[in-house]
């Protein structure tokens, strides 16, 4: 049997980033990963928004995971593929994991484990839609997959249930592939997903959403036919009154995440009602010694940098437990305020050496909201321009001891200035929603940096965005790939009437050029993932 000390399970980007670090820190590492190909659901998602944090660069879902699966390919790491955990024991200090795949049931022994196993989607049986239950209703990551890796249309006319970002990106993704998304329907009284996502995914194509409302009912038999829409009071109860039919072949689901932890729970950690992920230290360290968490597996996040960060963490603390190097004398709870709906970590490990990251979401959105870290006296503040529930946040923070405690000064409910003109910034993770002062003078504010300015400036006259799309290959594995510089919105169709005649005839590495002056915009096709050797039909 081969000993190792660090165990990681999972090889989506916190899995990927876990491994990196406990190598980087000296440990022996294996990852067991249940899909063929590790990279997780990046390698589904091909537009662009990845790795600002990161590497400083908008990159897509595969660039983002090509980049990590070269580092781990570089590192003296094994790698289990279509590899699934059956059970996890710990004896006298080591951890037992019994893992089967095609070469039948092995037990792997190791010092540490970390749990990036991710998470899973919501679907129709978890919201109580009324109907029977014909094709045509997917949850968003199922179309994602259908359209991206298989190169399928789920529908031809469809509607989106929930406004979280996988849905936002979706209805774009489908537009431009041919679909009509006829409308979006959340049912809070605010949108779910990233201001940018609505921005660029939704107003830029002219797909309505509508808040306080949701589905009730399918009908259809063997395929969706129509929905039935009604709006919700401040209960989340439907209004009768209000309803109406929508004839549509798709329901798009985008109605939230679930960390997977059915592991860490057979383990008896100590979980969070709150996250749905496992109570964790500043170390990403668990309740059961040994065994830590990171991504969206500890709780969902918006960016794929901070699952990143998570996992860097916890591959390094993971390492040095390994060594006996990493010590716990104590805990202290945080403690934080009504208006904040969680925290992570939930608690702190001592001694405690090292500055620490806080991740955070608040239940309202505000503006100018003040975060105060207490231990006796205020530790640190943080002031925030404009704060919503839909993105996580983060405070940096020093503590040698006692009870913590955070807390937003003068939250006290939804009180951001409602504009009738504004235009969201898109070029960081921040999205600053920059008023119109002008138009004529080109006069704006909310703007938080040059960039965001000249952003805006150049919106107001000629919107550009980068097209993220697929080409088919000679073996109709699909290549996912982007034109190197924005181009016009306008220009959009005439390009993707060009993207659907492309077939690619030769294996492609990643960042070369698969069409030069698509459509004449003067932009090039360049892959942003690296095809593998092609099979002729």
């Amino acid at each position: 049997m081969v000993d190792y000390d660090v165990l990681v399970i999972g090889a989506g980007p916190a899995g990927l980033s876990a491994a990196v670090s406990a190598n980087n820190f000296g440990a022996k590492v294996l990852v067991v990963e249940r899909e063929p190909m590790p990279g997780g659901i990046l390698k589904q998602c091909i537009h662009d928004g990845f790795g600002v944090i990161e590497f400083r660069e908008r990159l897509t879902g595969p660039e983002y995971a090509e980049r990590y699966i070269e580092k781990l390919n570089e590192l003296d790491i094994d790698v289990l593929l279509q590899s699934f955990v059956l059970d996890i024991k710990k004896e006298n200090d080591f951890f037992y994991v019994t893992i089967q795949n095609n070469r039948g049931v092995s037990i792997k022994k190791s010092k540490a484990i970390v749990l990036a196993t991710g998470c899973r989607e919501r679907t129709s049986k978890q919201i109580f839609i009324h109907g029977d239950r014909p094709a045509g209703v997917f949850t968003a990551g199922t179309a994602q997959y259908l359209v991206n890796i298989m190169g399928l249309l789920p529908c031809k006319r469809c509607v989106i249930l929930g406004s979280g970002d996988i849905g936002l990106i979706m209805a774009r993704r489908l537009t431009l592939e041919g679909a009509q998304v006829l409308e979006v329907y959340e049912i809070q009284s605010q949108p779910s997903g990233l201001a940018r996502n609505i921005s660029q995914c939704l107003e830029d194509f002219k797909i309505p959403l509508f808040l306080s409302h949701t589905v009730t009912r399918v009908f259809g038999k063997e395929r969706l036919k129509a929905v039935e829409i009604m709006k919700v009071d401040e209960n989340k109860k439907p209004i009768p009154s209000t309803a109406r039919i929508i004839e549509c072949d798709g329901l798009i689901l985008a109605v939230g995440l679930i960390p997977e932890n059915e592991l860490a729970e057979s383990l008896g950690i100590e979980m969070d009602e709150k996250t749905r992920g496992p109570v964790v230290d500043q170390n990403m360290m668990t309740s059961v010694k040994g065994v830590f968490s990171c991504g969206n597996a500890l709780h969902v996040h918006d960016l794929v940098d901070y699952v990143t960060q998570t996992g860097k963490i916890a591959g390094r603390s993971a390492a040095l437990y390994s060594k006996g190097l990493l010590t716990v004398n104590s805990y202290s709870e945080i403690e934080f305020s009504n208006d904040i709906a969680y925290c992570v970590p939930q608690r702190i490990s001592f001694p405690c050496q090292e500055k620490i990251r806080l991740f955070f979401r608040v239940k309202y959105q505000k503006k100018n909201a003040k975060l105060l870290v207490r231990s006796n006296e205020t530790i640190t503040q943080k002031t925030f321009e404009i704060i919503r529930p839909q993105q996580t946040e983060f405070v940096d923070f020093e503590v040698s001891g006692g009870k913590i405690a955070i807390e937003l000064a003068g939250l006290g409910g939804e009180d951001v200035e409602k504009s009738t003109k504004k235009i969201v910034c898109i070029v960081c993770p921040k999205g600053c929603e920059i008023e119109i002062l002008d138009e004529n003078n080109a006069t704006f504010r909310g703007y938080s940096c040059p960039r965001g300015l000249e952003f805006a400036k150049n919106d107001l006259l000629n919107p550009k965005r980068i097209l993220c799309t697929t080409v088919a290959t000679i073996g109709h594995k699909l290549l996912p790939v982007k034109t190197d510089r924005p181009i016009p919105l306008e220009s959009f169709k005439e390009v993707m009437d060009c993207v659907k005649k492309i077939v690619v005839e030769k294996p492609v590495a990643r960042g070369e050029i698969v069409f030069e002056n698509i459509a004449k915009t003067g932009a090039n096709l360049v892959a942003t993932g690296t095809s593998k050797v092609i099979e002729h039909v």
